[in-house]
Parts: C-alpha cells; sequence; structure tokens
C-alpha cells in the first residue's frame, strides 16, 4: 500500500494486543482521518466506495489514516457532562476515543464513510460522533449564523466529506444522513467540502455482468472526486450528478436486488 495508513480497528498508531492508543501518536501533517463506518467493514459496499475514494486521494499525494471503530473499544457516551465539569476537555472513559480526539486535533480534513440505516448513520459512527463533546467548549455561544452552539477547541476548519451508501435506488433516502451531518459540520467546526452518496449500492457486489462494468466505472469516477479533494477542491454539485447516477435501470434493480432473497 502506498503513503497512509489503513486501520481496521488497529494499525501503527495502535498496538496491536490490546487494541488502544499507543502514547505519542502522530499523523503526517496534511492528512485525513477517515472513518469506516460500516459493521460489515471489508464486505460491504461502504468500505468499498471509500477505497475507492481514498486511492484516489493517495494518487492526488494525500496521506490518509482509517478508522474502524466497530473493531476498536469505544464505549458510548454516558452524558456525565465531566469532560466539561470534572476534567475539561478530557473524557473520564479510558478507551481507544482519546486517541481518536488526538488525532482529529492534527487531521487536516475528515471522512466519514457510513451505510443508511434507518435513514440515518451507522450506530458506529453515532456512537463516535457522540464521544467527541471534550473538544467543544460547555459554554453556549452565538455561531456565524447567530444560533446557539458550542465553539470547538482547538483545531477548526478542518474540511469534511460525507460518503454513504444506501439499498434503496431513492436519492432522498439521504436527506436526513446529510441534514444531520451538515449540523454535525456546524458544530464541530469543519467545512463540508462534498458528498458521495451511492443509492442501489448492492449492485456494486453484483454478478451481473451490466452491473460490474457500471460499477467499474462508477469506482473510478470515486477516486477522481478523492483525487479533487486531495487538490483542495470541493466535490460540487455538477459532478456529483456525475457520481449520483442510477447504475442501472429501476427495472433490472427490482430483478437483481430480489434474486438475492
Amino acid at each position: 500500500m502506498r503513503s497512509g495508513t489503513w486501520m481496521t480497528g488497529v494499525s501503527r498508531p495502535f498496538s496491536k494486543g490490546r487494541r488502544t492508543m499507543c502514547a505519542g501518536s502522530s499523523m503526517r501533517s496534511g492528512g485525513a482521518l477517515a472513518f469506516s463506518c460500516s459493521p460489515r467493514g471489508e464486505k460491504g459496499t461502504t468500505e468499498l466506495v471509500l477505497r475507492a475514494f481514498l486511492e484516489g486521494y493517495r494518487d492526488g499525494g494525500g496521506v490518509p489514516t482509517v478508522i474502524n471503530p466497530y473493531k476498536m473499544n469505544i464505549a458510548p457516551c454516558r452524558g456525565c457532562f465531566r469532560c466539561w465539569t470534572k476534567t475539561p476537555g478530557k473524557c473520564v472513559i479510558e478507551d481507544d476515543m482519546k486517541g481518536i480526539l488526538e488525532l482529529m486535533q492534527k487531521a487536516d480534513a475528515v471522512i466519514f464513510a457510513t451505510p443508511v440505516y434507518h435513514f440515518t448513520m451507522s450506530e458506529g459512527m453515532k456512537r463516535l460522533i457522540e464521544r467527541t463533546m471534550p473538544l467543544l467548549e460547555p459554554r453556549v455561544s452565538a455561531g456565524p449564523d447567530g444560533r446557539a452552539t458550542h465553539a470547538r477547541i482547538g483545531a477548526h476548519g478542518q474540511r469534511a466529506v460525507l460518503v454513504a451508501t444506501c439499498g434503496f435506488p431513492e436519492p432522498d433516502v439521504f436527506d436526513p444522513l446529510r441534514t444531520t451531518f451538515a449540523q454535525i459540520c456546524k458544530m464541530m467546526e469543519w467545512r463540508l467540502s462534498g458528498e458521495v452518496l451511492r443509492t442501489m449500492a448492492g449492485m456494486l457486489l453484483s454478478g451481473d455482468r451490466r452491473a460490474q462494468e457500471s460499477s467499474a466505472g462508477y469506482l473510478k469516477m470515486v477516486s477522481n472526486a478523492g483525487r479533487m479533494f486531495a487538490a483542495g477542491k470541493a466535490i460540487g454539485s455538477q459532478y456529483r450528478s456525475y457520481l449520483e447516477q442510477d447504475i442501472l435501470p429501476i427495472e433490472e434493480y427490482f430483478r437483481l436486488v430480489n434474486e438475492w432473497w
């Protein structure tokens, strides 16, 4: 593999045996922190699309570090607010999230990849996001848009990309997730720089010849989006219109998807 680190829960910044973050973990300047938030991991379509995106990101000179929260020790947030009251800026839970928060402060960009489950993000992504409270000020203040928010501690202005897959063919299935992620970006003071959204995602793994040909072309476009992101460009609506074209005609989709069950 070229530059970058793919963490299947544990990798160079992590100890192999106990799945915990090593002291003094580091990230190269200008790198992106990518979260592969599918419980299916390499068997699923979400990681397939993310890998294509990161392939282009590497080709463009980017250095990604990839983390799968499902393969790490990340407990749910307790809602105790001790990271704001007792130990400011530090979560009282001792697990792998401590090192992830350190990496978040060093990254130039964040990439979140998730399947759509019940019209929103996966449980693993939600659990990880909820544990970012130590990166926020407890004091409520007015944000740039005048709405109440918690200001970010430390790094801010990092670029963010959402990669998401769903089985249904309708693009509006992504709308609740897109709205939620946009609000998360505002709270974390990330600059939303694009979305890579894939309907009919199961067709990416289909044995059908036409689906395979369309999928190969699609993944090449995803890689090109990764190169654009590495170059500092946003993934604009015009390019998204190409990325979000149907892989197959709707009749073929229904036929193939129902053959699986």
